[in-house]
């Protein structure tokens, strides 16, 4: 197998290892990174995803969707967490035109073991506005489809929004699929985002080590490779001198 074969092959097994997680990301009900639907969290154990992708609606408006996703269950499962620090940012379109009327739901799909047939789930929404968001701009979440709705806010600024509901589990588990629903309003212009988990911007994304290792994997390969031609190339010169 040659260098670029093995190189390919290796940076999808490496890609496919680092993308397993029990979490599940939807956006506007595509699967995006994770387990769709999410997989079972076990007793006493945490799991996070991180994201970072660029999704392009239709019209060719194309978000930035980067951050991450954790999911943590106690002993029995009465006592498990959801979280999220995460953003949607406008990137543009091929155009080079602000956003039209845009929906971009992004959906955390997670389960949790239990003992337990119900809890009540008390949940804090968190989030903010670029300053350059068109004014028409909302953001919004359920869980479950109906479960603990929260919003429409709206900017300028950033919100704060609690409640609290009953959630039943089934066949052992509890499912909590919140779903993000992030609304731009029509000439929202690039870099105008929705950010979730905290109200200010998150930093902009830098690539990870795993994929900087890739990297210098591929280039490692391409500049040996291109040292045995250029030894070969001076070998039939000198053998025809």
């Amino acid at each position: 197998m040659s260098l670029t074969n093995r190189f390919i092959c290796a940076s999808f097994a490496l890609t496919a290892a680092l993308s397993a997680s029990n979490i599940g990301v939807a956006v506007n009900g595509t699967c995006e990174a994770g387990s769709c639907p999410g997989m079972p969290i076990p007793f006493s154990s945490t799991d996070t995803l991180p994201v970072d992708f660029v999704f392009t609606l239709p019209n060719g408006d194309s978000y930035l969707i980067d951050g991450s996703f954790t999911a943590t269950n106690n002993s029995n499962g009465a006592g498990f967490s959801a979280s999220h620090l995460f953003q949607v940012t406008y990137e543009g379109n091929p155009g080079g035109a602000p956003s039209a009327a845009d929906t971009i739901n992004v959906g955390q799909l997670d389960a949790f073991q239990t003992t337990v047939s119900s809890v009540v789930f008390n949940r804090d929404l968190i989030g903010g506005f670029a300053p350059t968001i068109a004014t028409s701009s909302s953001a919004s979440s359920c869980v479950n489809g109906t479960l603990g709705c929260l919003g429409p806010a709206n900017p300028p600024g950033s919100f704060n929004l609690p409640t609290s509901f009953p959630l039943n589990s089934s066949g052992g588990v509890f499912l909590f699929d919140p779903t993000f629903t992030n609304n731009f309003g029509a000439g929202s212009p690039v870099g105008s985002y929705i950010v979730w988990g905290q109200t200010t911007a998150l930093p902009s994304p830098a690539p990870e080590p795993a994929s900087l290792g890739l990297l210098a994997l591929g280039l490692g390969g391409i500049i040996a490779r291109r040292v045995r031609l250029h030894r070969g190339a001076r070998s039939v010169v000198e053998d025809n001198a």
